[in-house]
């Protein structure tokens, strides 16, 4: 009888997680499907200055326009009892309280977006994009396309600020012996989304090369919370294993 209550509880456990992943990846799927259908949609955007957070997740500044692919993004503006239900089956809980949640998604303009297909943004609309942790998760040919596409929408004198995992950081842990440490900037221990992996890698000279070649100019490094864009004491985090690059649009 022992055996047999064990037997069940393991065969109700594994499908109480088959539930879950299968779940988690109709969301994906159905996540996919509306960027698809949306990649079209072109946004005029208003006020005298224009500041854009691409890839922001809930990482965000007042007054900025937050670009992301995530589904929070997209329900941002739905009841609260919405949300409520889509917080319960989301991976932000493990950073977030129901109540921070609540309040960035109610009190900020989010654009469900995803930036493979570019910018919905016209030509020279924008005087500040900002990026962190976004760039490595695409592969480099993409991108070159994703900071073209900013080149395109910021205005003559605009800025960009680049945070990316710092390749040469990465490399340091591995050679001070944290093997484990140093390989989750590669790969991931278990399958992730495709919003979550990483595809590229970035020091200083890999990244400012990009930029350049895209035709930004100025481009410098940057020490955490320091450089020319406005709110990154709120809005850079994670300084050990960061780069900050930030670079111009010639006037």
């Amino acid at each position: 009888m022992e055996l047999l209550n064990k037997t069940q509880g393991n065969l109700f456990l594994c499908l109480k997680i088959l539930k879950s992943v299968m779940l988690l990846n109709l969301i994906e799927l159905i996540n996919r499907l509306i960027l698809s259908v949306s990649r079209y949609r072109k946004i005029k955007p208003k006020g005298e200055i224009v500041k854009v957070n691409i890839g922001s997740g809930l990482s965000v500044a007042p007054g900025w326009l937050n670009v992301d692919a995530s589904l929070n993004a997209f329900f941002s503006k739905w009841p609260a009892f919405v949300l409520k239900i889509l917080y319960r089956i989301s991976s932000v809980k493990k950073w977030y309280s129901i109540d921070d949640y609540l309040h960035i998604l109610k009190n900020n303009t989010f654009i469900h977006y995803n930036v493979e297909y570019g910018l919905p943004f016209p030509d020279e609309s924008v005087d500040y994009i900002y990026s962190s942790h976004l760039l490595e998760h695409l592969y480099k040919d993409d991108a070159k396309k994703l900071l073209k596409e900013a080149y395109r929408v910021l205005k003559k004198g605009g800025i960009i600020r680049i945070c990316v995992p710092d390749l040469e950081y990465a490399i340091s842990l591995y050679q001070k012996g944290e093997k484990e440490k140093a390989l989750t900037y590669f790969f991931t221990t278990s399958k992730a989304s495709y919003l979550s992996t990483h595809r590229y890698m970035y020091d200083f000279d890999l990244l400012k090369n990009l930029l350049e070649e895209v035709g930004f100019t100025n481009v410098k490094k940057c020490s955490f919370r320091q450089g020319m864009t406005p709110d990154i004491e709120i809005l850079d985090n994670r300084p050990e294993e960061t780069l900050y690059v930030e670079a111009i649009k010639a006037p």
